[in-house]
């Protein structure tokens, strides 16, 4: 097995219940590509035991009882495998309980979304075994979904058949921008940061970076060519998985992500009589989001879907030409700082919650949020940006800056800075400021009350 990385909680947790005695099961979800298939064959090898996994797809009823039965007697008596034949899945259940009665033996459904759509029954089916013929076995059962709604209503929810049988279950989220780092550990603090901004931390899309390469190359081979990883089949694929369509879909991304961020802004571009529909999946797939700050607002809050509508997608007639390579160049290469603005406020965001009541955050808070507002000044009205602004429940308790820049952090941004927080009364906020490439003397003589973190030092 390839080498593996972080998720060091969610593997001892999973450790954890194989060491318990008796029937465990668990309930593990979260987006595509994002590890959670990795992070269970990771138990099984630690654990060299007994074990089915089964990967759901969009099948037939028979086609999946024919494959699961298969893939039962492949790894729990290969003997037996061409010559015995399950008629039901209540047969393959009742084999399980039989075998892991004997040892213990993790059985893993992938992708069971597919398998529940196809057998309406297979919610209350696994309840009856659960409940009975497994509950006396030696059984590891766990149950894997990318389609997280499904996942959480269908299998988790109040009212499902499943629920409260699980003795664990959590949504596996992308990579932090610390462990991205470790995918490419020949890359420098900045790079490491912009291969965190181009996957969103995403298991699947790290794992196509190679260190051996120049960043500058790993772009170029994974946006801008024409077999580029990247593709727009790629980003289709992760768009409008499971959604009907998906020109809607793409059509509301494409508007976001050229600036129309408001509600009737969307609409009217996209031309669309209603995108509630469409938004809300989106927000559920973890692509889009939608923010309160004090009016609402959509962003994309998958930055690897963000940065090939905002600079791949326009460039597609020279990249399918053979030329992506000077696009890049000339188009995008210029614009990465930019690009990283947002990524580098979720950066120090984590950076800040991950150290809350060290000597780093000394000040207690429960969340950091960004802040757009705009207030009047005489006849004209300003708009006022906070780009972190930590809370304690609804009290502001914390105001930061973040710059991704060539260039120092500098005077007139830390005036900039200090003026929009005139506009923002509220006394004893810490303030803190963040950059890539440091701060200039002024700035360090002018800080006494701030605290300075440089990209490097959030490493």
């Amino acid at each position: 097995m390839d080498k593996f990385i972080g998720r060091k909680e969610e593997l001892a947790s999973l450790q954890e219940l194989y060491d318990r005695k008796g029937f465990q099961m668990a309930v593990l979800f979260g987006r595509r590509r994002i590890g959670k298939t990795t992070l269970v064959n990771k138990v099984i090898e630690i654990n060299k035991c007994k074990s089915v996994s089964f990967v759901s797809t969009e099948m037939t009823e028979a086609e999946l009882l024919e494959r699961m039965g298969n893939d039962v007697l492949e790894s729990l008596a290969p003997n037996l495998s061409g010559k015995l034949k399950f008629d039901s899945f209540d047969s393959i259940f009742d084999y399980i309980a039989e075998e892991s009665s004997k040892e213990r033996i993790v059985f893993v459904i992938d992708e069971y979304p597919y398998l529940a759509k196809s057998c309406p029954y297979m919610n209350s089916l696994l309840q009856k075994y659960i409940d009975n013929k497994w509950k006396k076995s030696n059984l590891y059962f766990i149950l894997l979904g990318s389609l997280v709604s499904f996942m959480r209503e269908e299998v988790l929810g109040v009212s499902a058949p499943l629920h409260g049988r699980a003795n664990l279950e959590f949504k596996i989220n992308p990579f932090d921008y610390k462990d991205t780092a470790l995918f490419v550990p020949e890359f420098n603090a900045e790079e490491s940061a912009i291969v965190y901004g181009l996957t969103g931390g995403v298991a699947k899309y790290l794992e196509q970076f190679d260190s051996r390469l120049s960043l500058d190359e790993n772009i170029e081979k994974l946006f801008f060519s024409r077999n580029a990883f990247f593709s727009e089949e790629q980003i289709k694929t992760v768009i409008t998985a499971e959604k009907s369509n998906p020109v809607a879909y793409n059509s509301i991304i494409d508007t976001i992500a050229k600036g129309k961020t408001k509600y009737n802004e969307i609409q009217t571009t996209t031309g669309m009589s209603d995108i509630s529909f469409c938004l809300k999946n989106l927000i559920s797939a973890e692509i889009v989001e939608r923010r309160e700050s004090p009016k609402p607002y959509y962003i994309i809050s998958d930055s690897m879907i963000k940065f090939y509508f905002t600079y791949v997608a326009p460039g597609a007639s020279l990249i399918n030409s053979g030329k992506g390579k000077f696009y890049y160049e000339r188009k995008v290469k210029q614009n990465l700082h930019h690009f990283m603005g947002s990524v580098f406020e979720k950066m120090a965001k984590d950076y800040i919650l991950s150290n809350v009541g060290t000597e780093k955050i000394p000040c207690f808070l429960t969340d950091v949020v960004e802040y757009q507002t705009s207030v009047k000044t005489g006849k004209e009205i300003k708009p006022l940006e906070i780009d972190l602004l930590g809370l304690d429940g609804k009290n502001y308790v914390l105001a930061g800056e973040c710059k991704f820049r060539s260039e120092k952090f500098d005077r007139e941004e830390l005036d900039n800075f200090l003026d929009k927080l005139n506009y923002f009364p509220c006394p004893n906020l810490k303030l803190m400021l963040f950059s890539l490439s440091g701060f200039t003397d002024y700035v360090a003589e002018n800080s006494k009350n701030l605290t300075l973190v440089t990209l490097e030092e959030m490493y």
